[in-house]
């Protein structure tokens, strides 16, 4: 009979404190270091996530706009210009 081992799993990195912190204090410079460590974990959490998805949106659209002249008959370029003009008009 086969004997087989489990192997182990590795547990991710958690961030440590400081490196939270110090990243909310990158997407938000009015707050220090000192700052971000007195506020409570749910706003922590909250600046991070909306930072992270408002960065994500940024990326998205620099994707779409370095490949929209490549589309078909530069239909892209069409689309992403009219999806622009109504984000100005909001």
């Amino acid at each position: 009979m086969a004997v087989v081992k489990a192997k182990s799993v590795q547990k991710e990195q958690k961030q440590e404190k400081r490196e939270i912190y110090a990243e909310v204090a990158y997407y938000y410079p009015q707050y220090t270091l000192e700052e971000v460590s007195k506020l409570p974990a749910r706003d922590i959490t909250l600046l991070l996530k909306t930072a992270r998805r408002l960065k994500a949106g940024e990326m998205y659209n620099l994707v779409q706009i370095v490949a929209s002249p490549h589309t078909k008959k530069g239909q892209g370029v069409k689309k992403l210009s009219d999806y622009f003009k109504k984000e100005s008009k909001q």
